[in-house]
Formats: C-alpha cells, sequence, structure tokens
C-alpha cells in the first residue's frame, strides 16, 4: 500500500490513509479527499464509455470521519442520452456526503466560431515556480500528511485570504492505491480547492467553508496542470459562495460553484 495515495481498497470499504487528512482536523477527511472518492462510485457505476459527465453535485452533510468508507450507488435515470447516477458516502454507518451526477450521450460535431466558448488564456505556467499550497513547496522526499500537501502550486495572482485567486494546480497523489487517476475522479479531488485559493479571512476567529461542491464540466482536462481562478462573496447573515473557474492549457474545462457557510476554527 501506498501511503500517498488517498485510499487502499479493503473488501467493500475504501480505507483512508492520511493524505486525506484535513486542515481542520486530522481526524477528519479532506474536501477533496470526499469529493474524489463520489467522483470514483459515480464512474464506476455501469460505466458508459458512450457518455460522459457534464454536471456533479455534492453535497456535504457532516463531518466525515477518517474511517474506513463505502460507497452505495444506484441510477436515479438510466437513459440512452441522459443519465443520473447517485452515490452516497457511508463513514461508521451513516451517510455524510451524497453525489448526483448527470452524464450524457457524446456527441461530434462541428461548431460555429461564436458558439465556442472562450476565457482569458491564463499565463505559460511553465517560467512559473512551483510552491505548495500551503506556501513553500515540501522535500518530495518528506511526507506530510494531508491532502493539501499533494499539491504543487504555480501562484498567478492573489491567494491572500481577500476572496480572490488565481493558479495552475495539480494533485501529485493516487486517489485509490494501485490506480491510475482518470481525468474525471482527477477533476474531483481538485474541485474542492476553489474555496482555498479563494479564501476570505472574515476575522473573529470564523473561516468560511463549503457545504457543496456543484461542477458544470465542459470537457475532461487535457493533463495534470489546471488554471483555477476563484472568487469569494461573504454576506453578514452568515453565508456566501466560492465561484472558480477551470481552465488547462487547450481551453475552459469547466466552473464550479460552493455554497459557503461562516464556522468558527475548530471542529
Amino acid at each position: 500500500m501506498s501511503s500517498d495515495s488517498l485510499y487502499h481498497k479493503n473488501g467493500e470499504y475504501f480505507v483512508p490513509t492520511d493524505r486525506t487528512n484535513s486542515p481542520w482536523s486530522p481526524k477528519l477527511l479532506h474536501g477533496g479527499a470526499i469529493s474524489g472518492i463520489l467522483a470514483y462510485g459515480l464512474e464506476q457505476h455501469a460505466p458508459d464509455p458512450g457518455m460522459r459527465f457534464i454536471r456533479v453535485t455534492n453535497d456535504l452533510f457532516r463531518l466525515a470521519p477518517k474511517v474506513p468508507v463505502k460507497l452505495e450507488t444506484n441510477f436515479l435515470r438510466d437513459g440512452g442520452r441522459i443519465g443520473v447516477v447517485e452515490c452516497r458516502l457511508i463513514a461508521d454507518g451513516k451517510e455524510v456526503a451524497r453525489a448526483v451526477g448527470l452524464r450524457a450521450k457524446v456527441q461530434e460535431i462541428e461548431l460555429p466560431e461564436h458558439a465556442l466558448y472562450k476565457a482569458e488564456t491564463p499565463p505559460d505556467p511553465d517560467p512559473i515556480p512551483i510552491s505548495g499550497f500551503l506556501g513553500e513547496k515540501v522535500d518530495p522526499d518528506t511526507y506530510v500528511p494531508g491532502l493539501n500537501y499533494a499539491v504543487d502550486m504555480k501562484l498567478i495572482s492573489g491567494f491572500q485570504f481577500k476572496g480572490e485567486g488565481k493558479a495552475w494546480m495539480r494533485i501529485t497523489s493516487q486517489l485509490i492505491d494501485g490506480e491510475e487517476n482518470t481525468p474525471f475522479t482527477y477533476l474531483g479531488m481538485l474541485s474542492d480547492f476553489g474555496n482555498g485559493l479563494g479564501q476570505s479571512y472574515i476575522g473573529g476567529n470564523n473561516a468560511c467553508i463549503n457545504a457543496d461542491i456543484n461542477s458544470s464540466i465542459y470537457r475532461y482536462p487535457a493533463g495534470e496542470w489546471i488554471c483555477l481562478e476563484s472568487k469569494t462573496q461573504v454576506q453578514p447573515q452568515g453565508f456566501g459562495t466560492t465561484e472558480t473557474l477551470f481552465v488547462d492549457t487547450e481551453g475552459p474545462v469547466g466552473r464550479v460553484s460552493q455554497s459557503l457557510v461562516v464556522k468558527p476554527f475548530g471542529y
């Protein structure tokens, strides 16, 4: 078993390693570890190479303890052009999170120029130095627990806890020990990081945590490096939203929105 993977399989269970540690507590699963394993469950349910997921909604119902978890999946709709798959994440006998994925039949069509979605091309990642997500890059021979320490980042702007950030990012760990990440599960793991990159510090020992992750997927990514551009707004009533555009070297990949609630530090 690799200590750098997030989970290893044990029968029907997925056993989390220390790579899944949340920044809130080493006893909890990181949001990326949750969204990644939910994406895995969606993709493994009656896979069809002629269809792709175009929307995923993850609801994070409660804090997810770092214990062996299992997935329960089923079709909400099994159609030839549109399918809807539900995946429930069970920990200690309780449902802690749920994903609903909408998948559609792939169609190869020619589009006029005006119909193609375009986004501002981010700066070339090659000359930008690599840092860690939490600052200085950790020596690769030194293992530090937590998914945040499996992220390489090339910062473009922001990330000063003022509600916005833009950076090229990649995850260096496997989701499942012994299995290569698929483009879809890789997006799942990365989809939780917008709130971190665009985190807005509001003071008073409070932080903004996301209660969900909503991904609209234009296409699957072409490689490991994906540019995230995140912006956060917070309301005086104690909630807010982070919206993140995902772009790779071939253009827009998708958008992720996260509904935020204000929560004191600790758990």
